[in-house]
């Protein structure tokens, strides 16, 4: 994919750390955890719409005028994660 000026369009992460295993991301520079791409494709699919149910959720509690602070807000986001994250968390207890 290229854009109007010529640069290719999403050309991979921006920043990779040092200590990174060089296996993990593929020939086309973007991190890959699965055999099947399609299974990595589906999982950004997934993390996206959490991100925008987050939002969501901040912009419900800021119309009802729930002033949470920071440790509340932190507390909330962790449970929401383990929310999204709790059946690949089962997954991992069974395979042990």
């Amino acid at each position: 994919m290229e854009t109007v000026s010529g640069e290719t369009a999403n050309p991979g992460p921006a920043f990779k750390p040092d200590d990174t295993p060089k296996d993990i991301y593929g020939p086309d520079g973007k991190p890959k955890f699965f055999d099947d791409p399609g299974m990595d494709r589906f999982v950004a699919v997934v993390m996206n719409m959490a991100q925008e149910m987050w939002v969501q959720e901040e912009r419900l509690m800021a119309l009802e005028g729930q002033e949470a602070s920071d440790a509340d807000r932190e507390a909330k986001l962790k449970i929401f994660i383990d929310r999204i994250f709790a059946p690949l968390r089962e997954q991992g207890s069974d395979d042990a």
